[in-house]
Order: C-alpha cells, then structure tokens, then sequence
C-alpha cells in the first residue's frame, strides 16, 4: 500500500513532530518557539529562528536570506551546497542512541516518535508502519506504508489434492458371453410394468455390450439389462456409452441400493436419455422415503458415444460428462448412506412425465452399447 505524506508534489512533503501550544502554523509559516529552543541564539537574547521541524523543505532555496530561511534539517547527511548546517543540539540520551546504532547515516538515526530519515518505524494503534522516505528529496513519490500485520497473515492454505481411486471391478466386454460371476441378467417384466426383460436381449460382440428393445415383439415388447453381485459404499463409477434414437425407450445406467430398499436408500443415475432424439442426457438423485429428486441434464448427441463418471462420496456427489464435471451435489441429506451396485439397462415406456410409449416412429430395434464399465473405490 502506497500512501502520500501530502496531497501535493513529493518535494512539498514534511513530516512534523509537533505543534506550538497555541495551534497549528498559520498560513504564512509556522509560529515563533521559545527562544530556549532556537538552534545558535545567545543566552539572554531572543532570536527570530523559526520552531524547528523534521523533514526536507525543499521549497525554500538554501541561500535566500536568513529570514526566509526554514528549520535546518535533521538528516546527518553532507548540507546542500550553499546550506547552513544545524547547531540544534540533541540530548545526550538521544547522541547515545544514534552513536549505538553505528553512526548518523540516513536510515540509522531514530528520534523521539519512532521516525528515522530514510527508513522510519512508526507505532500506530499497536501496528507497525514501515516509511520510506526520499533521503534527498529528488525522485520520490511520497511514503510507502506497509502493515506488518500484512507480512503476518499466514498464506491461504492449499487446495486438497484431487481425489484418488483404486480400481476394484469392471468389465471391459472384450469375451464371448457375459460374465455370470459378475452380472445377473434380468429375466422378469419390464420396468414399469411394459414389456418383458430377457436374458436374449444381451449381447457381446466386438468388444461391445448390446442391449436391445424390440417394440413389436410378443408380450408387449422385450427389452433386457443386468446388475452386478457386488456393490460398494461410496466409489466411481465410470462408462462409455451411445444409444440409437427411438421414442417410448430410455437407456438408463445407474446405482441401484444393495438392500433393495428404494426409495429409502434412495437411488443414483448416472445417465438417462428419455428423449427419443437422444438431445439431452439426465442425471438423478432419489433420496428419502417420499422419494424427493434433485436432477440435472446436459445437451448433446448422444446417439454418438461419450464418457460418463459418477464420483460418491460421503460429502459430495459428482457427475462428469466426456471428463467435464457437470453437476455436484453436496446436500448430505441427499447422499446415500448404504452400499449400492451398478446396472445398465434399456427401460421401456410410458413411464410418469419423461418416459412416451413407444409409437409409429419408433425402429424395430433400438440399442443400448457400452463400450466398458470400471468401479473404483477411494483411496485415503
């Protein structure tokens, strides 16, 4: 912080010690002092040396007559050429201090009130000021104050470090059949009550899992998805995905609670597409036993493919698209407390307000791909 000792030019700066006992200088200079005070006068003898200041005054010219002459300076320095110097006497306590400090040089010598020409420490309401003053008057600018209490603030601590994970299960989907060691397939009605589930809707092939719905086939259409054994509280969970568009079909992949107790320990998914053009992907939170729901979406083409990654934690929940984080949760009321498992599936429609029925539009076939699936629990 830079602050001017005047609001003029840097050579009209002064710094004064003190006033007469009848108020501030006039206009016209500053008041007479008693003659006991007057640097060189003789015993007995009044003199006309104006009271004595601290400082530069360089608006006075050094040689104009002595009448006009201002306070001598209290700087040890050389006098300026054509200058007088001080006769003004220090006390003793004051020779001994500046003599302690190793000489009269600027910035060594401190008076009474905490000031030194050059480099001056003043106390100030229990603070410490450093004030640099221009020794000769020439290029300065005025003082420069700085707190110490700002050299004693401790920095801003770091940010944590990102978070760590340790990878714990998966599937990369590069076999044949489906792993059963890890998966259980559906094979029961479909969501919502449309449809059936069937183990025939899965496949693998070129390293790719295929879940398809077919709208038209007996029993009101079939559709399929699966579920891992085992789940895990807290983690990340991360996949890479695409759908085919098709109205009354939403592909959803999410964490689904161990317990089976939903919605009371509530629910997590990671993406839904209930568009039939595919414009948009959802994310969920269901948390307590009225099923309350907090949600958000971003826009994209997603009958092309794209990474999702959900991270769970005790005091956050965080959703990434293509590596961008795009939502948090830190509301721990909506933080699930229970292990939970991952599932991928294609549910069929209607379903409340975001899921149509199937209609003309809708393909023969519309499908579900993953590319992998990865679980990761954290470290620390």
């Amino acid at each position: 912080m830079r602050t001017s000792a005047n609001s003029g030019s840097p050579r009209n700066a002064e710094l004064h010690l003190g006033e007469g006992r009848s108020g501030p200088a006039g206009p016209r200079g500053p008041a007479p002092v008693p003659r006991q005070l007057q640097a060189g006068a003789p015993r007995g003898v009044p003199g006309p040396a104006p009271r004595p200041r601290a400082g530069w005054d360089t608006r006075a010219d050094a040689r104009a007559p002595r009448s006009d002459a201002r306070a001598p300076r209290l700087d040890a320095g050389a006098p300026r050429p054509g200058a007088r110097a001080s006769r003004r006497r220090e006390p003793a306590g004051r020779r001994r201090a500046r003599a302690g400090a190793g000489g009269s040089g600027i910035g060594r010598r401190v008076l009474h009130g905490s000031v030194a020409l050059g480099l001056a420490a003043v106390a100030i309401a229990g603070l410490t000021w450093t004030i640099l003053v221009p020794p000769d008057g020439d290029g300065g600018d005025g003082a420069t104050a700085t707190s110490a209490l700002d050299n004693q603030l401790p920095p801003p601590p770091p940010p944590p470090p990102p978070q760590q994970w340790r990878p714990v299960g998966g599937d990369e989907f590069d076999g044949s059949r489906i792993d059963r060691s890890v998966w259980t397939v559906y094979n029961s009605p479909g969501g919502f009550g449309n449809g059936l589930r069937r183990p025939s809707a899965l496949s693998l092939d070129d390293g790719l899992l295929t879940v398809t719905a077919r709208p038209r086939a007996a029993g009101g259409g079939v559709s399929g998805g699966m579920a891992m054994h085992s789940g895990q509280l807290y983690g990340r969970w991360e996949f890479r995905a695409r759908t085919d568009a098709g109205t009354g079909y939403s592909p959803a992949i999410l964490l689904w609670p161990d317990s089976e107790r939903f919605p009371d320990d509530g629910e997590l998914d990671m993406m839904e597409i209930p568009y039939g053009d595919r414009s948009a992907a959802t994310a969920f939170v269901h948390y307590g036993a009225e099923n309350h729901i907090v949600s958000t979406e971003t826009p994209g083409d997603f009958t092309q493919w794209h990474t999702f990654a959900l991270e769970w934690l005790p005091d956050r929940i965080t959703w990434y698209v293509d590596g961008e984080k795009k939502w948090e949760v830190t509301d721990r009321r909506t933080i699930p407390t229970t292990p939970m498992h991952l599932c991928i599936q294609l549910d069929q429609g209607p379903a409340e307000k975001w899921i149509p029925a199937p209609d003309a539009t809708t393909p023969d076939e519309v499908r579900l791909q993953v590319d992998w699936a990865r679980v990761s629990e954290p470290v620390g």
